[in-house]
């Protein structure tokens, strides 16, 4: 049986629930049902200045990541991977790789250099998963140079 085409989407308020679950899924702490959380992540949702992206497939949300910018007057504007998860039983067929590159792509539209993760301890399989993407490790982040990744991906 064919596994049915994945979709890549700006996240909707709507997808609470499932962004929660898949996060609990995943390990992550239990965030509560409270109104504060529910408010928190509609202003992520509604806010221009980050991305938040969801694959799907047959309206089952498989991953999600999140990028949040910051402008800089000395290094222009920084792009940080604040979050990236894939469903355990989605893992190995390449959503994953799939939300890292929409990430670079919105990243690189924006006008920034790089796209930088902070590895926090409990990421267990981040870094391995990062690297063989093609970022490097640089002490306790990774980084992803946008601009190498475009000029690799023009064709000579």
């Amino acid at each position: 049986m064919l596994n049915p085409p994945i979709r890549y989407r700006r996240a909707r308020r709507t997808d609470f629930t499932a962004i929660d679950a898949l996060l609990r899924a995943a390990g992550a702490p239990d965030s509560g049902r409270d109104r504060a959380i529910l408010r928190r992540f509609r202003r992520l949702v509604a806010d221009l200045g980050a991305d938040l992206y969801v694959a799907e497939t047959d309206a089952r949300l498989l991953g999600v990541v999140h990028v949040s910018y910051a402008r800089s007057l000395i290094i222009g504007q920084r792009a940080q991977l604040e979050l990236l998860v894939v469903a355990l039983d989605a893992r190995g067929r390449g959503i994953g790789r799939g939300l890292v590159s929409l990430a670079a792509q919105r990243a690189r539209r924006r006008g920034c250099a790089a796209l930088r993760y902070v590895a926090a301890g409990a990421a267990d399989g981040a870094g391995a998963f990062l690297t063989h993407s093609g970022w490097r490790s640089v002490g306790d982040q990774f980084e992803f140079d946008l601009a190498e990744a475009a000029q690799r991906a023009q064709p000579q």
